[in-house]
């Protein structure tokens, strides 16, 4: 993946909705052999940070939505 590639896939990833997140992940685990092992490692990374904002917000919100961060950081 070009360095263009990884910014659009973690940029995407920052906004999947669980519906999208689950499609993506899916295809992951379909398509090992397409990506190189370090492309996979950084999708899976992307991916996990988006699973844990997404649990997050049902916790804290009872809701998948995501909040806007007042604390000045960046969404996961």
């Amino acid at each position: 993946m070009t360095k263009e590639d990884r910014e659009y896939f973690k940029q995407g990833m920052k906004t999947a909705n669980p519906i999208e997140f689950l499609m993506i992940t899916d295809f992951l685990n379909e398509a090992e052999e397409l990506f190189t092992a370090e492309d996979l490692k950084f999708m899976h990374s992307c991916a996990g940070k988006r699973a844990e904002r997404l649990l997050k917000n049902v916790v804290e919100n009872l809701s998948f939505e995501d909040k806007p961060d007042t604390t000045g950081g960046e969404f996961l």
